[in-house]
């Protein structure tokens, strides 16, 4: 999830969005499984945020790298 949330970039906070639209569309349907996954996914965003920070950090370094061998 943190790779995915790293390649989205500026399209993050829409995927966010869109995970709590589908939560609430989930409950209002009594969907509960449906639910309780788009809430998890909601809940853990944060975590899934910072790990997707240091995950473009690495690959900024890398890059930085790769260009210094250059």
């Amino acid at each position: 999830a943190a790779d995915l949330l790293a390649r989205l970039g500026s399209e993050a906070e829409a995927a966010r969005e869109l995970a709590y639209r589908l939560y609430l569309i989930c409950d209002r349907q009594r969907w509960s499984q449906e639910a309780l996954a788009y809430n998890s996914l909601v809940q853990s965003w944060p975590q899934i945020a910072a790990l997707a920070s240091g995950l473009s950090q690495n690959q900024d370094n890398q890059l930085e790298q790769s260009a210094m061998t250059l």
